[in-house]
């Protein structure tokens, strides 16, 4: 058995190391510290905490508003659907 790692994709080999559990941890917590942390660059003031509850409640609304009108559009196909149904048999029994 080849002891070289492989790629999980093409099954060649790569020149990566196998890493134990406790190395891959360790690489893992090394590349969070050397990340900045984006909520110690700037402050929370209550304004911004009002703009982001304002935003969020926004987004609530518009996807409230879509599904009512995916909802009342889907509604409208199947009417359309049935409506055409209707009309073809009509012609089919008339004519």
């Amino acid at each position: 058995m080849n002891n070289q790692p492989t790629s999980p994709r093409d099954g060649q080999p790569t020149a990566e190391p196998f890493l134990s559990r406790q190395q891959y941890r360790q690489q893992q917590e090394a590349q969070r510290q050397q990340r900045p942390d984006p909520t110690a660059e700037a402050p929370v003031t209550p304004e911004m905490r009002r703009r982001d509850f304002a935003d969020e409640r926004a987004d609530e609304i518009r996807e409230a508003k879509v599904r009512r009108l995916k909802r009342r559009l889907n509604i409208a196909i199947v009417a359309l659907v049935v409506a055409i149904i209707i009309v073809y048999l009509i012609l089919f029994y008339v004519g």
